[in-house]
């Protein structure tokens, strides 16, 4: 399986992680959920669960001239919240 390096940003603040999957679609929540506290400081406990919702929901689009890097982005709470997901090794 691949090894996929995400890397989300939140209010000038960001966390990266690793994970091996079938895809990065559908194991980007994994990773977030993930997210250790303190780790992005302006998510607030009671936004998890609203992040996690929209990152299972939000549309990935592929990087224009880059193989192997997809981005998605939504609003939390009035600020974007922006993910990438690189496929690091076969």
């Amino acid at each position: 399986m691949p090894l996929f390096t995400y890397v989300a940003s939140y209010r000038g603040a960001t966390f990266a992680d690793q994970m091996r999957s079938s895809n990065f679609k559908g194991f980007a929540g994994s990773v977030l959920g993930g997210i250790p506290n303190g780790a992005l400081p302006t998510l607030e406990p009671s936004l998890r669960n609203v992040m996690l919702q929209a990152a299972m929901r939000c549309e990935w689009v592929a990087v224009p001239n880059r193989t192997y890097l997809w981005r998605a982005a939504f609003d939390l709470n009035g600020s974007e919240f922006s993910i990438f997901a690189i496929q690091t090794a076969a």
